[in-house]
């Protein structure tokens, strides 16, 4: 059988963060000029380090769903582009969910394959050993 894996893809935490951050925005959790926590809070209430906050909020940034203020701290930006940031990250995630079938899809066949050659030299084993002795005789 083979033994090798199909690999196995997972989301970062601080993509997971920056998710749930959006989708809070766009529940009305945060609205649009309001402060989000800082980052030691915001660390401390997902249980990371500020260094993956930081990451999740350069990807709103970019996104346009938070400004990051220095001293200031981080401020809704837009509530649109929170709906926008989580549209997007959707798809990523049904690309990842058929990447995931595909991966089972594959390890299925692998041990459909094994069975299928293990039956075969059964068979050919069988035919072997009957041709044999059909010949002795």
């Amino acid at each position: 059988m083979d033994s090798k894996k199909a690999p196995t893809y997972h989301i970062a935490r601080f993509i997971i963060i920056a998710m749930d951050l959006a989708e809070r925005i766009v529940n009305g959790e945060y609205y649009k000029g309001q402060k989000i926590s800082g980052r030691s809070t915001l660390a401390a209430l997902y249980n990371v380090s500020p260094e993956t906050i930081r990451r999740s909020l350069s990807l709103l940034q970019e996104s346009g769903v938070v400004k990051v203020l220095p001293g200031t701290g981080v401020i809704v930006n837009s509530v649109s582009a929170a709906q926008e940031y989580l549209a997007e990250t959707s798809q990523f995630n049904v690309i990842k969910e058929v990447q995931e079938r595909l991966a089972r899809l594959v390890r299925e066949r692998n041990k459909i394959n094994a069975d299928i050659e293990r039956l075969t030299t059964e068979l050919l084993d069988y035919a072997f050993s009957v041709l044999s002795a059909k010949h002795r005789t």
